[in-house]
């Protein structure tokens, strides 16, 4: 995602504290560090019945309150290269998700963990995007409903859909729109009328939105994690 994104500037700066603070001379032999390289890297979590999680990376937990669902981290820095990954109910020992990714030096990701808890995944999406028009914001959309069919999502005011039959873990690219107020609303691919929808979304210009489609669309015994629209950025 490109780095003149308001959402950006903030670990922009960061990466320019880090980059500073690691090239500073030692005090005790005065040897130069090497640089830090850092990628960004943003965690959601969307397995609708999955508990409250740790998020450990590289055997250090990385939140210091309970990851619960629907919590979006925002964009971490993230040390480059190969980094294990786990994902833990709360105080646990044990890994309800363990893998590996490899982030690349300045470029920024979304990591969000999916699906039912007895089939627990971790999608990884590369967030790259140009700077939007005066007047314009970018908006994408993933579809992370484990049991939801394939979705064509509308915006009011633009009369064909967004994104059209995007199916579960599936992750737009971003696409270019009017900064103004909005209902998003959600359709069965290739379906006329719509059974979901999310109103009074303010979509400012020169901002990255992403529209997440969460929860069951049949929710078993017990779980109120519903089909639901939620809109970061």
């Amino acid at each position: 995602m490109n780095l003149n994104s308001p959402g950006l500037r903030s670990i922009f700066f960061s990466i320019v504290i880090i980059l500073f603070l690691s090239s500073c001379m030692d005090e005790n032999n005065n040897v130069v560090t090497e640089p830090v390289q850092v990628a960004f890297v943003s965690v959601y979590h969307a397995a609708p019945d999955a508990p409250e999680f740790d998020i450990v990376v590289d055997d250090r937990t990385i939140n210091t309150n309970p990851f619960d669902y629907a919590s979006y981290s925002g964009y971490l820095n993230f040390v480059t290269g190969s980094r294990n990954i786990k994902f833990t109910a709360v105080n646990a020992s044990s890994a309800l998700l363990d893998t590996t990714f490899s982030f690349s030096e300045g470029k920024a990701y979304s990591l969000f963990a999916v699906d039912r808890l007895s089939k627990l995944d971790a999608l990884l999406v590369v967030d790259s995007a140009a700077v939007p028009s005066a007047g314009k914001a970018m908006v994408r959309f993933v579809h992370l409903s484990p049991d939801a069919p394939a979705l064509d999502i509308t915006l009011s005011g633009i009369e064909t859909p967004l994104f059209s039959n995007k199916v579960f873990k599936q992750a737009t690219s971003f696409q270019e729109i009017d900064a103004r107020n909005y209902s998003i609303a959600l359709k069965n691919a290739g379906g006329s009328d719509a059974f979901l929808s999310a109103d009074d979304i303010n979509i400012v210009a020169g901002r990255y939105y992403t529209i997440i489609t969460r929860g069951f669309a049949t929710p078993p015994a017990g779980n109120a994690n519903v089909l639901s629209i939620q809109v970061i950025d």
